[in-house]
């Protein structure tokens, strides 16, 4: 069964993963550095904060690939 091609919305929806991955990353960092200087701990709340900020990304790259793949392929 041939591949029916995604549509413009998938499309812009994958693209876009990129600067949301990069700034879920950067904004974890941001708020676990800013923590650190706050409570004087660093470097720990900086490690957490980019951690979380690696798993929202893995858990949204997941959820927009189930969802193209039910709405774009068959």
């Amino acid at each position: 069964m041939p591949y029916k091609p995604f549509g413009t919305r998938d499309q812009l929806e994958i693209l876009s993963l990129g600067t949301e991955l990069a700034l879920t990353e950067i904004i974890g960092a941001a708020v676990g550095y800013w923590l650190d200087t706050k409570l004087g701990t660093l470097p720990w709340c900086l490690v957490g904060g980019v951690l979380i900020g690696f798993v929202l990304s893995l858990v949204r790259v997941i959820s927009v690939a189930k969802r193209t793949g039910k709405n774009g392929r068959s």
